[in-house]
């Protein structure tokens, strides 16, 4: 979706993600001396997505589903505040096998809406390189790549 994601297409998605339940959705980073936002249902990020339309032009988040196996964690980024605006932290979700939703809502929202996740493979070569991270083997893969393609679906859908 090259164009900004209306309000409908955001609702779209937004049911496509509650639509299997239980759902953990958060924010992918949280703004700076926050914690992450949790979203609880499609509503949620709906209001969510309204408020965030005059200022960064964009929603990241991500999501994980119980069929999933694997847990969405969350990590400290501790920031230079010499370089961030004063700013100590902020916090990124992670999780080797997460879903991750972007949807552009203003012509300045960076990149087009897209929405990814880590393959089997990528997660097991990159395993070493983080070892916080609980391994890939955590993960019921063939559960990420299933809800990943309905997602997807539903942004071609939205737009």
């Amino acid at each position: 979706m090259e164009a900004p994601a209306s309000d409908t297409a955001v609702e779209w998605i937004a049911d496509a993600i509650f639509k299997v339940q239980p759902a953990a959705v958060t924010e992918a980073y949280s703004a700076f001396d926050r914690e992450l936002i949790e979203f609880h249902s499609a509503q949620d990020v709906c209001a969510y997505a309204r408020s965030k339309r005059g200022s960064d032009g964009y929603v990241h988040l991500a999501v994980q589903y119980s069929d999933m196996a694997g847990a969405l964690t969350k990590s400290l980024i501790e920031l230079y505040p010499s370089k961030c605006g004063g700013h100590t932290y902020r916090y990124q979700s992670k999780g080797w096998g997460l879903i991750w939703v972007y949807l552009k809502l203003s012509p300045n929202g960076g990149r087009e809406s897209f929405i990814s996740a880590n393959s089997e493979k990528r997660a097991h070569a990159w395993a070493l390189t983080y070892p916080d991270m609980e391994p890939p083997t955590a993960w019921h893969w063939p559960a990420v790549a299933c809800h990943l393609r309905r997602l997807r679906r539903a942004l071609r859908l939205a737009a």
